[in-house]
């Protein structure tokens, strides 16, 4: 018997020895370390890489965007109404300044031909009268205002009846069909206007775009800039500074600045969306490393993070140009800030960094 109690306290003692063991296994104090890239203890430290911040003089660029729009247009039609007696040409047909468009019914022309040639002649034979002293100078000139009022018709009429084109361009509207009546009344259409014909100068072409009315001194005409199109996203177009509007629009506090572009094979068509880049001079500016740069999902917000005192501190910023490997800041740093490159994935506001190298 005090053998087998000897066995059972010997038992009890290794029970309770385990028991302890497991009990501080489960229930003992846990390491928060602080050196590893544990995000989620509130003592970790995220190891990362930084690199400096940098002020460069660098090229001014700002981006605008606009619409293509023609150098010149035209509404062809007639000073009076009649019947249209041929269109010579359709739309997409290239014109030259001069070349006869539209020809109109020429019974009213033909007429009034006929009456100035008889005035014309009467006109002749008072003036041979008048000169050898058989008629008043009155009359003389009432036969000669009679012809001129005519003439001056005629002159008219002409104008009306054989439609030309005042621009080198291409037709890009047909309103009406030969044998039709013209009214001269405007038409939806024609887009407002009484035409039987519209024509475009689209080479050069015209890009409009609105600039901040800061930037407007720093332009002037016969600026080169550069542009692209969201039609032909692989190329990019030369443009030069045409007009800039000796005004400011109140609201938008913007000027209206025209930029045209050579348009030689017709790829630039009216009412594309274009992207204009403006040299506007040199400056110093913010740069950072591309790597840094962030983007919020969701939004159009940039954002980096910087070592405040071995604090991650989120900064949002305003891009400019990318060049090489850096992006121009606008605006958000002053060019003094350390700058988080690596590691970025753990990082959030306030999070404990730690530079490694």
């Amino acid at each position: 018997m005090r053998g087998l109690t000897t066995i059972a306290q010997g038992a009890l003692w290794g029970l309770l020895a385990a028991t302890v063991a497991v009990m501080s296994a489960c229930g003992g104090p846990k390491s928060t370390g602080g050196t590893g890239n544990d995000p989620t203890g509130d003592s970790a430290q995220i190891a990362v890489r930084v690199s400096p911040a940098r002020i460069a003089r660098v090229e001014d660029r700002r981006g605008v965007t606009g619409n293509g729009i023609p150098l010149e247009e035209v509404s062809i039609s007639s000073g009076t109404p009649g019947r249209i007696a041929s269109i010579r040409v359709d739309v997409g047909d290239r014109v030259g300044r001069g070349q006869l468009l539209v020809e109109m019914d020429s019974t009213a022309l033909l007429t009034l031909r006929a009456q100035m040639l008889t005035q014309r002649l009467d006109f002749r034979r008072m003036d041979t009268l008048y000169r050898v002293g058989s008629v008043s100078q009155q009359q003389w000139n009432q036969t000669r205002t009679q012809y001129e009022i005519t003439r001056a018709q005629v002159e008219n009429l002409e104008r009306n009846t054989r439609l030309t084109s005042s621009l080198h361009g291409v037709v890009t509207g047909r309103y009406y069909h030969a044998g039709e009546l013209f009214t001269m009344t405007p038409s939806a259409i024609s887009g407002g206007r009484a035409a039987i014909l519209t024509v475009m100068q689209t080479d050069p072409i015209k890009i409009s775009i609105a600039v901040p009315e800061g930037d407007l001194p720093k332009l002037r005409n016969g600026q080169k800039v550069s542009l692209r199109l969201d039609a032909y996203p692989d190329e990019t177009f030369a443009g030069t500074v045409h007009r800039i509007a000796p005004t400011v629009d109140a609201a938008s506090r913007t000027g209206a600045v025209e930029i045209v572009a050579p348009n030689a094979n017709g790829v630039i068509k009216p009412g594309m969306y274009a992207r204009i880049q403006l040299s506007l001079g040199e400056r110093d500016r913010v740069l950072v490393k591309d790597l840094a740069v962030q983007h919020q999902r969701g939004t159009n917000e940039k954002y980096v993070f910087i070592d405040d005192n071995g604090t991650a501190r989120r900064v949002v910023v305003t891009l400019g140009a990318n060049i090489g490997d850096e992006y121009v800041i606008l605006t958000g740093l002053a060019g003094t800030e350390s700058i988080v490159t690596s590691g970025l994935q753990h990082l959030r506001e306030g999070v404990r960094i730690r530079i490694v190298q």
